[in-house]
């Protein structure tokens, strides 16, 4: 690969639509789809730690389905909002009716915003609501108002036949769709998105991870030091230095671009490589650098 020299390349939002990303998208699209017309919305959670691409995935799906302006008005296909705080049933339906382009401008009844809330997701033909940051609701400081935000969403599901997609971090959102059986039957989908693993025994592992690094290098447009016949060295390397999250793997390939261009570099050497490992990520996972030895010796993690 040339270098393209171009470093706007290099800061701009890089999408990998690895094997998982794919299932996801494909899953979420299922729930979409599969609730038109039914009487229980196929409702979905996903869950997963910070920096692995949740987010990235919901704005693209989001994107597959624009606003568009009809004669019969606005049509929003994907409605996308993120928990507002603190978590009340007031701001929830504020926050909804914002995103569908109506903000409450005067005083009003949670009834009667209740109302017209549903009235507008059927009228501009919304078809699955995503709701970010879902794990929020934690922070919900007593067992009444927890109650009243969870009836609200029931009553929104079931109301306007349109299902949810609720996202949040690893282990938060099962735990808060638990304390509501009600709630916790309409999301039929439960899915969860982790970091890339790297398990010698477990050969889809390290190929999952290996996908997702070569077609990374393809899109920054520099190559990586990969060593004759011996591509686990460095790929083992840079799981390690990542810990296999992608929002590192970013920081480290889109830096070490960065610096290969200032150096009028054709490829990403090693020592590149040391430099923002050091700088970036070191002390971030109290690890040793990985690219401080040669790539023709074993490096060993302690």
């Amino acid at each position: 690969m040339k270098n393209q020299n171009n470093s706007a390349k290099y800061s701009a939002n890089i999408l990998i639509r690895h094997p998982k990303y794919r299932e996801l998208y494909a899953e979420i699209k299922r729930c979409q789809e599969e609730s038109s017309g039914a009487n229980d919305p196929r409702c979905m959670s996903l869950e997963g730690p910070t920096g692995i691409g949740k987010t990235a995935l919901l704005f693209d799906f989001v994107k597959g389905f624009p606003l568009s302006e009809t004669a019969e008005g606005t049509r929003i296909p994907v409605l996308y909002f993120d928990t507002p705080l603190p978590v009340t049933v007031n701001g929830l339906v504020q926050k909804m009716l914002s995103a569908l382009g109506n903000p409450v401008t005067h005083k009003a009844t949670q009834k009667s915003l209740q109302h017209r809330l549903i009235r507008l997701i059927k009228d501009c033909g919304v078809e699955l609501v995503i709701l970010d940051d879902f794990h929020d609701l934690d922070y919900i400081e007593t067992e009444g108002s927890f109650a009243k935000v969870c009836d609200l969403l029931i009553a929104l599901i079931k109301e306007t036949g349109v299902p949810f997609l609720v996202v949040g971090t690893e282990g938060k959102v099962e735990l808060i769709l638990k304390t509501n059986n009600e709630l916790s039957r309409l999301f039929v989908v439960r899915e969860k998105l982790t970091k890339f693993q790297w398990d010698p025994e477990d050969p889809d592992t390290i190929q999952s991870f290996s996908y997702f690094i070569r077609e990374l290098e393809e899109a920054v447009g520099l190559s990586l030091p990969w060593q004759p016949n011996n591509d686990l060295e460095l790929l083992y390397r840079l799981h390690y230095a990542t810990d296999g999250v992608i929002a590192n793997i970013m920081i480290l390939m889109r830096s070490a671009c960065k610096v290969a261009e200032r150096q009028g570099a054709e490829r990403l050497d090693i020592d590149v490589l040391a430099a923002v490992y050091d700088k970036l990520l070191a002390r971030r996972l109290n690890r040793p650098n990985p690219f401080n030895k040669s790539l023709d010796e074993q490096f060993i993690a302690l």
